[in-house]
C-alpha cells in the first residue's frame, strides 16, 4: 500500500474522538493513535506498517492500536492500596529484580 493509500484508509477508521496519525517516510511508516485523556493530549506507541500490507491489517493494527492505548490508560488508573501495581512506566531491569526475589503468589495443591 502506498502512503496515500493508507492514509485514505485511515481517514474511515473511526474510535471515539481519537486521530490515527500516519508518520515517517518512504518504506519506514508508522501508526499512532492520538486522543486527549484526562485534559492532556496523549499519543500511544508507533506501529511500524509494513509496505506489503493488506488494507485488513492495517484495519487490524489500528484496532490494536487502540487496544493496546486503552490498556495503557487502564494500568495508569487501576489501584491496588493507592498503588499503580500495573502501571505500564516500571523500569524494565526494576522488574528483573522483582522476579529475581521470587516474589510470587501461588497456589500449593488444593482446588484450581
Amino acid at each position: 500500500m502506498t502512503r496515500t493509500e493508507i492514509q485514505a484508509l485511515l481517514t474511515v477508521i473511526r474510535y471515539e474522538d481519537w486521530l490515527f496519525h500516519l508518520g515517517g517516510e518512504g518504506s519506514c511508516l508508522f501508526l499512532q493513535v492520538r486522543f486527549t485523556a484526562d485534559g492532556q493530549s496523549q499519543h500511544g506507541r508507533k506501529w511500524l506498517l509494513s509496505p506489503h500490507m493488506t488494507p485488513s491489517e492495517l484495519v487490524q493494527t489500528a484496532f490494536k492500536a487502540v487496544l493496546t492505548a486503552q490498556e495503557h490508560e487502564v494500568r495508569e488508573r487501576f489501584r491496588f492500596r493507592g498503588r499503580t501495581i500495573f502501571g505500564p512506566h516500571f523500569d524494565v531491569d526494576a522488574l528483573v529484580e522483582l522476579c529475581d526475589r521470587s516474589a510470587l503468589d501461588v497456589r500449593t495443591g488444593g482446588a484450581a
